[in-house]
């Protein structure tokens, strides 16, 4: 047996929910053309500035370090809260395709909460494990 285990935090939900989802056309030369969902991946919750999106969906919008507010990269946040959002943003990016899964599957089994997932490849089920 095969297994992923997810281990997600109320952050990683909260960014969850603020994913920007949204309908595209990838073959406009057919008669109807082809359309599908996705995600941006330069724009995971639908801003310019993934530190920006992440510091107002989890409350640290006034933290920013002031002088930056123009910055072409986006507002500052001391380096420990940055490094923070950015490695909750990358454990989510790196694991998105677990991510809606999950989201998915407990759809109509009262949603997702705080804690470890696993995944079991031999029979595609996902069981939450604490």
């Amino acid at each position: 047996m095969a297994f992923k285990k997810i281990s997600l935090t109320n952050e990683h939900l909260k960014l969850i929910e603020n994913i920007k989802f949204e309908k595209f056309v990838f073959d406009m030369d057919t008669r109807n053309g082809r359309f599908g969902w996705g995600i941006d991946q330069y724009s995971l919750f639908g801003g310019s500035y993934a530190m920006e999106d992440i510091a107002l969906i989890l409350g640290h919008w006034d933290e920013y370090i002031r002088g930056t507010e123009n910055d072409p990269m986006g507002r500052r946040y001391p380096d420990e809260l940055e490094n923070h959002m950015w490695d909750l943003y990358h454990y989510i990016w790196d694991n998105m395709e677990h991510i809606v899964k999950l989201v998915f599957y407990f759809n109509n089994k009262g949603g997702l909460t705080p804690g470890e997932y696993k995944f079991d490849t031999n029979n595609e089920t996902w069981k939450q494990i604490n």
